[in-house]
């Protein structure tokens, strides 16, 4: 079957199987347009991105910004000497 899809494919691309009847035919004469699985993994990528964003998201709202802490920082000319 494999094989014959192959062959088939070489000459229309958009052949396909009918998995009720198990023949070859063109997709877009039985109405199809695109694959169910690259939609379903399409639409769980972009749900893992929103995910990821939020999450990240949380993660800079909950933690205090880790800049330098200027209320122990010597005035300018003063050090310690030793």
């Amino acid at each position: 079957m494999l094989a014959n899809l192959n062959s088939k494919n070489s000459e229309d691309p958009t052949m396909g199987i009918n998995i009720k009847d198990g023949e070859i035919q063109n997709s877009f004469d039985l109405g199809i347009y695109d694959h169910l699985e690259t939609k379903k993994w399409a639409i769980k990528f972009a749900v893992d991105a929103i995910l990821t964003v939020l999450k990240i998201d949380q993660i800079i709202v909950a933690k205090p910004s880790g800049g330098p802490n200027l209320a122990n920082k010597p005035a300018q000319g003063e050090h310690d000497e030793f």
